[in-house]
């Protein structure tokens, strides 16, 4: 017998007495980020292991904890520049290891052959400079640089007495990196071809490394896209997104949990792509998931739209990945769940509240007119809503059954039948936005909403006045 979605959970075999005030009790401790401030308490805890842990916890609570990013990236991209204005607008320390291994005279021939310097060197230096700051907080500018420094950085946690929050790693187009880098060189007064071979070897000493640095850090890293153009202020706007620090909060470092839920062909899924690559979270999509189920049990992969999941399937499907340890240190963006009250009350018993709800609006005839172009890719899965410039992809699309008109109705009455229930369940996070402009006006809003503090956020921070 299935156990109804409604009884999973701590709540599932109380009285009603004791049903509402473990609720009230829950939704207190998740508003004030309770468990995310005790969870921050007892990682300082674990890190330094003082001898008297009430004195250092109360010592602890005087202030806000402090950020420990690491920025790394290919040479020529203003790195430097942008850790600079962070370490600033945090109030943290600057670390520039680049500038710490030039200051060493005997390094002097390596670091102009384009050569790394070797670890242990590296890491002993690094290692001394951050037991000195440790108590301030810190942007570490250029390291790690191996495998073998990022796999001392995590291993020296009691060392340092903190632990790593964050990798943001800068990267963008081979092409766009080395115009970048050479356009640096040639500003600092050097003849092109007379350093091509340094940046030729630089370059290629970043791509030997890059990608055993994101395996390492694969929990933490968040990719930075480098643009084209010279857009510092889009670069470093997207850098501070993804720290997610807010200085307001009893618990500044939680991680975003955003839910963006809407009706078919709202847009959801573009919206959702834009957030993860802006602040760096992870993007669920119950879609997916459920194709990548039904690849693994050797099952034909069929489209078959969330709503018409039941709501275990769904619920186990996203508390699985939710409770995964790069949701766990990133955070998430759910995409178009929960659909159901049920859906909602499985997130607070997972102890999975989001930090924002974010309605997306868009009107009957508009949703009927975009679905009327939808076609999908049977081969990848991939919805397409113009047609895509490849011929053999145009030639296998189809039109799922799904889409067509009378099923569009029902998808769209179970939305509506569902939707005010979901959002009551979180009121306190709960908005809308208008979906039937372009997307990227559509982000816009969304941003503002996942950006400004809500009036409980903002009560938190003594200076509020609230």
């Amino acid at each position: 017998m299935t156990t109804p979605v409604q009884t999973w959970g701590a709540l599932g075999n109380m009285l009603q007495e004791q049903k509402d005030f473990g609720a009230k009790t829950a939704e207190y401790l998740e508003n004030y980020e309770v468990y995310d401030l005790f969870g921050q308490l007892l990682r300082q805890v674990i890190v330094e292991r003082p001898e008297n842990p009430i004195k250092f916890l109360q010592e602890c609570l005087k202030d806000k904890p402090k950020l420990y990013v690491c920025v790394i990236g290919p040479p020529g991209i203003n790195r430097s520049k942008y850790c600079q204005q962070l370490a600033t607008d945090m109030k943290v320390k600057h670390i520039h290891v680049g500038k710490m291994l030039r200051a060493r005279k005997e390094l002097k021939d390596t670091i102009e052959a384009g050569e790394l310097v070797a670890d242990d060197i590296v890491i002993d230096m690094v290692k001394d400079e951050l037991k000195k700051v440790k108590h301030f907080g810190w942007v570490l500018d250029g390291f790690p640089r191996t495998k073998i420094q990022a796999q001392a950085l995590e291993a020296a946690g009691k060392d340092i007495g903190t632990s790593l929050d964050t990798v943001l790693l800068l990267n963008g187009k081979e092409e766009v990196i080395r115009a970048r880098y050479e356009a640096k060189v040639i500003a600092s007064g050097f003849a092109l071809e007379e350093k091509q071979t340094l940046i030729n070897t630089r370059l290629q000493q970043y791509k030997r490394h890059v990608l055993t640095l994101c395996e390492v850090f694969q929990n933490v890293v968040r990719h930075i896209q480098v643009p084209e153009s010279d857009d510092d202020n889009m670069v470093y706007t997207t850098m501070k997104n993804s720290l997610h620090y807010r200085a307001f909060s009893n618990a500044p470092l939680r991680m975003l949990r955003i839910c963006i839920i809407g009706p078919c062909a709202s847009g959801r899924t573009t919206q959702c792509q834009e957030i993860a690559k802006t602040y760096g979270v992870v993007h669920i999509d119950l879609a997916d998931l459920l194709r990548k189920k039904q690849e693994a049990h050797g099952l034909p992969a069929e489209e078959i739209p969330p709503e018409y999941l039941s709501d275990e399937d769904a619920c186990a499907l996203v508390g699985a990945r939710l409770r995964q340890a790069d949701c766990v240190r990133k955070g998430w963006v759910l995409d178009g769940f929960p659909k159901t009250k049920a859906q909602a009350e499985f997130l607070r018993q997972a102890h999975q509240w989001p930090s924002r709800v974010i309605r997306l609006n868009c009107s009957d005839p508009v949703i009927v007119s975009r679905i009327a172009n939808r076609r999908l890719d049977p081969v990848t899965g991939m919805p397409y809503y113009k047609s895509p410039n490849s011929v053999v992809i145009r030639q296998r699309l189809v039109q799922c059954d799904y889409d067509m008109p009378e099923k569009v109705a029902e998808r769209i009455k179970l939305y509506t039948d569902n939707v005010e229930r979901v959002a009551e369940s979180w009121r306190a996070v709960n908005s809308q936005v208008q979906a039937e402009a372009e997307p990227d006006q559509i982000f816009n809003s969304v941003c503002q909403k996942i950006n400004n503090a809500l009036p409980f956020e903002l009560a938190q921070d003594p200076s509020s006045g609230l």
